[in-house]
């Protein structure tokens, strides 16, 4: 064998061996390079009987770069994605929601609607278990650019209140719930709810024309002239600056007016806007952008009610839009008033208490009440009055300075000249009674035969207006500052029940409801004051 002949063979040999290497080291380069989200994010979270939500927050640590993504169930839904970003929303360590932008629109492949369109976001629910199994380790190739986050949460805000939700944050969803929600770019959104366990893709056309607004940009200063025009209201008209005086208004505008002027489009001017009105801690303030709510100041508020209890505790229980009653068969009324805002409700209320004829006391649930109008309020809460009262009253500012009040205005009630109830009344409340139904409240507190139980009310009272600041910016501001009949402020500490029933999440189920059976026990208990008769409990006045 000749010199040449036996380098040649070196040679190759040295190819192979090399090309040998180069496939050991993608190989090896691509299984470090795969990342096991179901191991990175395990679950430890459920799904409850008692609805509950979770604060989700999301950190460039949370953004993964996907090589691809496909989800297909049998031959009724399928979608495909090239390369994207995926964006991860989570409490604690459990995955909750998850958007997806692929580099170039995917493809609707299956679905009852929309097949053929073209995907330009995927916004996903899931149970937090499931986060693996969407996203396999072979498809998530390295840590992702966090550029994307501000819009996957600006995503997250449009689309939350759409699916597994209470107030506006993530709950669990039951484990073979899947939720696809997409944005497409023949201007679509196209909504499917998986059950992976019957084996169902139902596509929802209520969503289709909702989709996301599109960020209006405008000239850098622009900003300016909106968060004037909005830190100019405030200072001029809100009322509870006097109760709040921690809060230092001409600091926050030295603090944010630069970075308004530096926005450049409504979406990020909104979110600074939102940012420096959450230092007042107001539940009545909130920022929308293109009607589209921008994530402002909450806290957690415990819902200390199961409304699907009510049936188990007092039996039919019948039900109209604001409003649920029903009857136990030992003679115990039951009516909850749920909002304030539908105006038949007023006639309504006076029909369903009519059949409260003969009841030995009644149970007034107002906990799952977040407003609407007082009057509305007024006229109901007149059925149990039996002479004029003063039950709260308010103050609006009065001048440029923050301490400078008008006078003190009185809001009074007066009986319903048609009915009265003067049976033994029970008025239920909590934390998710808020705003005119905390004046409810008030109202019925006055009443001679009602006791309230329950928890204490929001506290958050303010006769807001709202402000069009222009580019598509609407801020809810509250106006004044209210008080209880002692003259007594209730913003941020509610209105406290005569008798506190305190539970936890977990006492409420779909058959169990402590505050309900406190309020029934009470009135099953023989008092020396009880009606005389079935037939004394309602009255005509006239």
């Amino acid at each position: 064998m000749t010199g040449r002949v036996i380098n040649g063979l070196i040679f190759q040999a040295g190819r192979v061996l090399c090309v040998c290497v180069l496939v050991l080291l993608l190989q090896t380069s691509t299984a470090v390079s795969a990342e096991d989200l179901g191991e990175k994010y395990p679950a430890s979270l459920d799904a409850s009987k008692q609805p509950r939500s979770y604060a989700a927050t999301t950190t460039k640590e949370d953004v993964w770069k996907l090589s691809s993504f496909e989800f297909q169930l049998a031959d009724k839904f399928k979608i495909q994605l090239g390369p994207s970003q995926v964006v991860l929303g989570r409490h604690d360590r459990n995955v909750l929601w998850a958007a997806v932008f692929p580099e170039t629109p995917g493809e609707i492949v299956t679905a009852g609607a929309g097949k053929g369109e073209h995907v330009t976001s995927l916004w996903l629910r899931f149970h937090p278990a499931r986060v693996g199994e969407l996203f396999p380790a072979d498809t998530v190739a390295t840590q992702g650019d966090s550029k994307w986050i501000e819009q996957a949460v600006a995503l997250a805000r449009h689309k939350m209140r759409s699916s597994w939700h209470q107030g506006g944050k993530p709950m669990v969803p039951v484990r073979e719930s899947l939720i696809f929600d997409l944005e497409t770019k023949e201007g679509n959104r196209r909504f499917y709810a998986i059950d992976t366990s019957q084996q169902t893709a139902q596509y929802i056309d209520a969503f289709r024309q909702r989709t996301l607004p599109v960020a209006a940009p405008f000239k850098t200063g622009d900003g300016a002239e909106i968060f004037d025009k909005i830190w100019s209201a405030f200072d001029r008209e809100y009322a509870m600056f006097v109760i709040k005086p921690d809060v230092d208004w001409q600091k926050l505008r030295e603090e944010y007016r630069p970075r308004a002027v530096a926005a450049k489009n409504n979406r990020e001017l909104a979110e600074i806007l939102s940012e420096m009105l959450a230092h007042l801690k107001d539940l009545h303030v909130y920022v929308q952008v293109e009607r589209t709510y921008v994530k402002g100041f909450n806290r957690e508020r415990l819902f200390n009610a199961s409304p699907a209890a009510a049936a188990h505790l007092i039996g039919k229980i019948i039900q109209i839009k604001g409003m649920r009653w029903g009857r136990t068969t030992d003679d115990i009324g039951y009516i909850a008033v749920d909002s304030l805002s539908n105006q038949a409700l007023s006639n309504e209320f006076e029909t369903v208490l009519k059949q409260m004829q003969g009841t030995r006391g009644l149970i007034l649930d107002i906990r799952a009440n977040g407003g609407g109008a007082e009057p509305l309020a007024q006229k109901l809460a007149g059925y149990f009055l039996d002479q004029p009262c003063l039950y709260a009253t308010h103050q609006y500012r009065s001048g440029p300075k923050h301490d400078d009040m008008g006078s003190m205005q009185k809001r009074r009630l007066t009986p319903s000249q048609d009915w009265y109830y003067r049976g033994p009344v029970i008025v239920l409340q909590g934390e998710k009674t808020m705003s005119s139904a905390e004046a409810f409240a008030l109202m019925l507190a006055e009443c001679p035969t009602v006791t309230t139980l329950g928890d204490r009310t929001a506290g958050s009272s303010g006769n807001p207006r709202r402000i069009d600041a222009g580019a598509g910016i609407i801020v809810n501001l509250p106006r004044w500052i209210a008080y209880d009949a002692a003259g007594k402020p209730f913003e941020t500490v509610g209105v406290q029940p005569d008798i506190k029933v305190k539970t936890t999440p977990a006492d409420f189920t779909k058959s169990s409801d402590p505050v309900l059976s406190a309020a029934l026990q009470r009135l099953r208990k023989p008092t020396e004051n009880q009606s005389g008769g079935p037939e004394e409990t309602l009255i005509r006045r006239k």
